[in-house]
């Protein structure tokens, strides 16, 4: 990679992938403000833990049916309108939370805001496929995956620390909490008009010769690509790939929503404490996903490997999750989920470098669409059965077990990917070396 390929992908690094890394940020606060306002949040309105699921469930919902038209939204109106309608719609919704009184109220809310967040997190895979090489791919959009463990271990705290707080609305905690969240995603809505550009040819902060190395290495990607000609929806759904790889998301958000939505409380089972020290204590395992994010994206794109990168680390996800929830010794159970942790992050990184090898970048919007759609049906799933399973049995043990075997299995079905990746890679060269010249 010469000097303006260096160059540009460092300044697409801190141009593009670190403002995204900071809405996903604040899209993720909205997971940690309701796991930690649920301590407050359920006895205030009348929730038990199947109600709270059910809640939680219901933002997926909105989630699941909205993400297609939002995506589409994307595509037609550009990255910098879509961004800014996109994260003001989120941010109204997740500031109205402070408003609500009984559990509909919590549900039509939770709706609500299932469908302002639909298409963000495809959108921001497709804007990495769109502007960054694919060498570089994973360390991008780990950049991005890094908020999610930044919002737990800064977030939680800050929200222990204003629902703690008197405030001059004299509202509950956790109401003034969601408030002020709120309004700061409003506010980043406006920054988006200021700091994003629709297109690579569009940035004024890449000179020619950057657009002209960025434009030369995505155009190589798509002549090289498996799957280098626009495919339609209906092909792309007869791809057992597509299947394959959304259900590998179904299991690795599984194990991921599993934690970020009832971990609090299960700390709160295991050892007791102020809202301030479970905040503090749940911030272990997200210290430990940050550095897999890191660590494994790194060495994903400096050996260019990414099916073992991912796998292995959704196994070691699935085997801390079996040693935190095979013992009530709270040190022994947050080593688990530490090490699950560190497998979360460092499978959440390298994940989306997988499709694109597939899908090409010509059908990545609608490809990348269908299959966080359909693996976000786990965000429906996996708390109801959290939720249901805990009142059933007062504990979270069973819980965590399903949601071990469903990261393990999620490894496995990523092998499954590879082999038949490289089988269309072999009957690709073959066909190529066949066709008359």
């Amino acid at each position: 990679m010469g000097p303006s390929g260096r160059e540009t992908a460092r300044k697409i690094q801190l141009r593009l992938m670190w403002p995204l890394a900071l809405l996903l940020l604040l899209n993720s606060l909205d997971r940690v403000n309701i796991s930690f306002g649920a301590l407050q949040m359920n006895r205030e309105i009348g929730l038990d833990a199947r109600a709270y699921g059910l809640g939680v469930s219901i933002f997926f919902m909105g989630y699941f049916i909205f993400q297609a038209p939002s995506v589409w939204a994307l595509k037609r109106w550009g990255a910098r309108r879509w961004l800014f309608a996109v994260v003001g719609a989120w941010g109204t919704a997740a500031a109205a939370m402070a408003l609500i009184r009984t559990p509909t109220d919590f549900y039509i809310v939770r709706a609500l805001l299932g469908f302002a967040e639909a298409g963000f997190a495809p959108g921001v895979i497709y804007l990495a496929a769109t502007w960054m090489p694919i060498r570089y791919r994973a360390t991008a959009i780990a950049t991005v995956m890094l908020a999610v463990p930044i919002s737990v271990i800064v977030g939680g705290p800050i929200c222990a620390w204003l629902m703690s707080q008197a405030n001059p609305l004299g509202i509950s905690g956790w109401r003034w909490m969601s408030l002020l969240e709120g309004l700061l995603t409003v506010a980043m809505a406006f920054v988006c008009l200021r700091i994003f550009v629709d297109d690579p040819k569009d940035a004024t902060w890449l000179s020619g010769a950057s657009k002209d190395w960025l434009s030369g290495e995505l155009r190589s990607e798509d002549a090289v690509s498996t799957a280098q000609q626009d495919r339609s929806l209906s092909k792309l759904v007869r791809d057992p790939r597509v299947w394959l790889a959304a259900a590998t998301w179904f299991g690795l958000l599984g194990g991921l929503y599993g934690v970020i939505f009832w971990l609090p409380q299960i700390i709160k089972q295991l050892a007791g404490g102020s809202t301030l020290a479970i905040s503090l204590i749940a911030a272990t395992p997200w210290l430990a996903s940050l550095v897999g994010s890191l660590v494994n994206a790194w060495h994903s794109d400096r050996s260019q490997e990414r099916f073992l990168h991912c796998s292995l680390a959704l196994f070691l996800a699935a085997i801390g999750l079996a040693v935190a929830a095979s013992t009530s010794h709270l040190m022994l159970a947050l080593a688990g989920l530490t090490l699950s942790g560190l497998g979360l992050g460092g499978a959440q990184g390298t994940f989306w470098t997988i499709p694109p090898k597939f899908l090409g970048r010509t059908s990545a919007t609608t490809g990348v669409a269908l299959i966080n759609m359909m693996g976000n049906t786990s965000g429906v799933v996996v708390p109801l059965v959290i939720g249901a399973v805990r009142d059933r049995t007062g504990s979270f043990v069973a819980s965590v077990y399903v949601i071990a075997f469903l990261l393990a299995l999620a490894g496995l079905i990523t092998q499954l990917i590879r082999w038949l990746c490289a089988r269309a890679d072999r009957r690709h060269a073959t066909a190529a070396s066949t066709a008359p010249t």
